[in-house]
């Protein structure tokens, strides 16, 4: 099939989603194994975050299928560097340690903003200067996908510390578990319902666009969005509800116990 064909621009998207996740997994758990250190991970993630931007780019002055690939895929290296920043514990948030006892309210949601809030804003200085270097650009499918991806974390994190069941996993590196302590586990947020028709509605309007493109970048540009969408729904989804991802992502994390489930791979990671 061609790879304009939506069947296999969705197949494309759920493989590279699958091998992308754990490739960043593998990475950060081998440094907690005595094997890489994070600055290592760091240093390789930085030349491959470099190239994800090259590939954003070259794909926003190109107005074809490979533009829109090209611009996608790079938008997930840059991700994937936010990401291994995160989960290797190389850039986090100004507080360490567990959430102190006894916090409630605002103090609560203060305290676990400080423990990401240098992260968060990472990400937000890293989506102003690619809004400054590619809006404009013939093909912006590479940019949505870095809001897309970006949007879908703010979900996944405001879900998993107002009320989300299952929102501890097994994957969860050491340098990070003490975020946990933040997670709320006891009851299901009333937001999820918001969240969740959200981010339906966010479905639909995309997969509509893309039987209503003419150009093929754009078909091609809008399934990709739709399906990295419908995977944040699935990883919201777990979030709440007794599975685990850990059948996904084994080979990823070898000698990892069971012991629950993070936050989505846009959201986990």
């Amino acid at each position: 099939m061609a790879l304009t064909h939506p069947v296999t621009v969705v197949l494309i998207a759920i493989g590279v989603w699958w091998l992308s996740t754990g490739l960043v997994l593998a990475m950060v758990h081998r440094t907690g194994r005595g094997g890489w250190r994070p600055m290592q991970v760091m240093l390789l993630m930085t030349v491959i975050g470099a190239i994800g931007f090259g590939m954003m780019l070259f794909g926003a002055q190109e107005r074809t299928p490979l533009g829109s690939y090209s611009g996608f895929f790079g938008a997930l290296l840059v991700w994937a560097w936010h990401e291994a920043a995160f989960l290797t514990g190389a850039l986090i948030g100004r507080r360490a340690g567990d959430c102190p006892p006894g916090l409630a309210g605002f103090a609560r949601f203060r305290a676990a903003w400080e423990a990401i809030c240098d992260h968060e804003i990472a990400i937000l200085l890293t989506g102003l200067g690619l809004w400054f270097a590619l809006s404009g650009s013939d093909n912006l499918f590479g940019l949505a996908a870095f809001g897309l991806l970006w949007g879908m974390r703010i979900s996944a994190k405001l879900l998993i510390f107002f009320g989300a069941p299952h929102a501890v996993s097994e994957l969860m590196p050491k340098r990070i578990q003490h975020l946990k302590s933040y997670f709320n586990t006891d009851r299901l947020t009333p937001l999820f319902p918001l969240m969740m028709a959200a981010a339906t509605s966010l479905f639909a309007i995309l997969v509509v666009g893309a039987s209503r493109a003419t150009q093929d970048h754009s078909v091609v540009g809008h399934i990709l969005l739709a399906t990295f969408t419908a995977l944040a729904i699935l990883e919201h989804i777990i979030l709440v509800v007794p599975v685990s991802d850990f059948a996904l992502w084994r080979w990823a994390a070898p000698g990892t116990g069971r012991q629950g489930r993070p936050g989505g791979s846009s959201a986990k990671r």
